[in-house]
């Protein structure tokens, strides 16, 4: 896999993962936020790097209560 889009996944998980906790949730509630989706699939996004869809992306930026472009602001990473 190419080391660019390794680093995207791992970013992008971390992410999703410290947005989440600032919005005080766990990965089973944010799953129910998101019609059809159940705690493991939030698991492989923060933990194992799945690549989620545009569609799921945009999904869980609302469900998140941030624009996209919050999602993928890697620099407020607090630990990159």
């Amino acid at each position: 896999m190419d080391a660019d889009l390794e680093k995207f996944r791992i970013n992008l998980g971390k992410r999703i993962a410290q947005i989440r906790l600032e919005r005080k949730l766990d990965q089973t509630e944010l799953a129910a936020i998101l019609d059809g989706k159940d705690k493991q699939a939030i698991n492989r996004y923060e933990k194992q790097g799945a690549n989620p869809t545009a569609y799921i992306l945009v999904n869980l930026a609302k469900a998140l209560e941030v624009s996209v472009d919050e999602l993928l602001d890697f620099s407020k990473l607090a630990n990159k």
